[in-house]
């Protein structure tokens, strides 16, 4: 079996029970987001009325439907996920609104899979850490922009502050598990080095490759707090004071 069959095989695996289930957790539109979902949705919201959006790695949704409950007014959002038990659920959880449209797609065959379509913004959360090529990947997903549309990145920061310390005690820093990749945030044994994180970034190592080896115009950082036991406010003001340090890795990439 290969790597890709592999990884195809453990997502599948993993979100068996996402077919049938038909929740899914709605993150409310905040001025000070601690979390990558509550980032993207203070981000993504009003930059996207009006356009065209593909979700890669769309998951259970709950960006998706998030986004929706802020009333922001999307012309068509393309949901996608490898796992098609991710997506058969997804689609019986939102399938009843006419602008959305569903698929099992491979972020690896992108530009060949979409027969020539264009997008206006292309969202990868939480999907850039798992691929095996993500500078092929970068550069097939920069052919489906529109000349002046833009990809959303939120992926760990291997330089935030709790892992420099990790890297300075002698310990890896995972970001996806506990136990230097080998056991889940559930106790239970890692069937994939943590948790198939196979690339790890910080802003400017993204923003180099981005833009000077996968096409990209320019790069905007859009950090947001990460330090959950400070005050909201608190913890996106030292997100944005110094995001390489505070911050999990968020930004727009344009065209």
């Amino acid at each position: 079996m290969g790597e890709s069959d592999r990884l195809s095989e453990f997502y599948e695996e993993r979100y068996a029970s996402e077919a049938a289930d038909h929740s899914a957790q709605v993150f409310d539109l905040v001025q000070h987001p601690v979390d990558r979902f509550e980032g993207a949705i203070a981000t993504l919201a009003p930059r996207i009325v009006g356009k065209n959006v593909l979700e890669l790695a769309a998951g259970s949704g709950a960006l998706t439907q998030s986004i929706m409950s802020t009333g922001a007014g999307f012309s068509s959002w393309y949901l996608t996920d490898l796992a098609s038990n991710r997506v058969e659920g997804t689609r019986v959880r939102l399938g009843d609104d006419p602008r959305l449209r569903f698929a099992v797609l491979d972020v690896a065959d992108i530009d060949t899979a979409l027969d020539g379509e264009l997008f206006d913004a292309v969202i990868c959360v939480a999907l850039i850490e798992h691929l095996i090529d993500p500078m092929q990947s970068m550069t097939n997903i920069r052919k489906v922009l529109k000349p002046g549309g833009f990809v959303y990145i939120d992926t760990p920061n291997i330089a935030k502050w709790t892992r420099r310390i990790k890297l300075a005690l002698g310990q890896f820093p995972s970001t996806a598990s506990q136990q230097e990749g080998l056991v889940t945030y559930n106790g239970e044994p890692a069937s994939l080095h943590d948790e198939g994180h196979l690339h790890y970034f910080t802003f400017r190592s993204l923003e180099r490759m981005l833009v000077e080896r996968c096409g990209y115009s320019r790069v905007e950082r859009v950090p947001y707090g990460s330090v959950q036991r400070l005050p909201a406010k608190l913890s996106n003001q030292l997100a944005h004071w110094r995001p390489t340090l505070m911050s999990e890795i968020a930004i727009l990439a344009y065209a």
